[in-house]
């Protein structure tokens, strides 16, 4: 368990740190890091969003209601800092049962990445997963389809599509259970727009 916990944060280190295509603005929802059930707490990340670069994402969700604030800072293009932020929604669609071994939520979110224009970004998917334990850890392979329906707001030339634009993405990750009040996160983000994060939820 040890030898695969060391390769995941290898994986999301090299994955960062690959050469990405250039975007016009930063995209909060890539990497979305949202597995079926999430837990309430803090999170604390390094990211690479989709449409930036490098940079840190925190997140708080609600331990009684099926929500979350997110933001953070990452590097944008032409040696800019964006910032963005969003609330997230989640809710329970169906629970892992012998017949039928995975868990299901509904994920959906509003929010708005910034460099010189904005671009807001509305997902709507599910999140798909199952909680395996073995040596004392538990781990939840996870996976995120969703549309997004992105705005663009006074992006002039630096934005190449149209105002409205809709997209496909998918993130495919994992959770390392530690302890009950610690989890190591990691996502990646697969589709129309790329991102890859790795952190702490706690």
């Amino acid at each position: 368990m040890k030898k695969s916990l060391v390769s995941i944060l290898l994986l999301g280190a090299f994955a960062m740190l690959a050469p990405r295509p250039a975007a016009a603005q930063i995209a909060w929802d890539s990497p979305m890091l949202m597995p079926p059930k999430p837990p309430d707490g803090f999170g604390i990340f390094l990211v690479d969003v989709a449409g930036g670069g490098l940079g840190v994402l925190g997140m708080w969700r609600s331990p009684t209601y099926g929500f979350g604030l997110r933001g953070g800072v990452a590097d944008a293009n032409d040696n800019d800092i964006g910032v963005f932020g969003a609330v997230d929604f989640n809710g329970e669609l169906t629970r892992s049962t012998e017949e039928f071994p995975i868990d299901i939520d509904w994920v959906a979110g509003l929010g708005i990445g910034i460099v010189h224009g904005g671009l807001i970004s509305a997902p709507l998917g599910l999140s798909l997963g199952h909680d395996f334990a073995g040596d004392g850890v538990g781990f939840t392979p996870y996976v995120t389809p969703r549309v997004v329906l992105d705005a663009c707001l006074d992006c002039g030339r630096r934005q190449n599509d149209n105002d409205l634009n809709l997209d496909f993405a998918v993130d495919i990750g994992l959770d390392l259970t530690l302890t009950r009040a610690l989890r190591i996160r990691f996502g990646a983000t697969l589709g129309d727009r790329e991102g890859v994060g790795i952190g702490l939820v706690f």
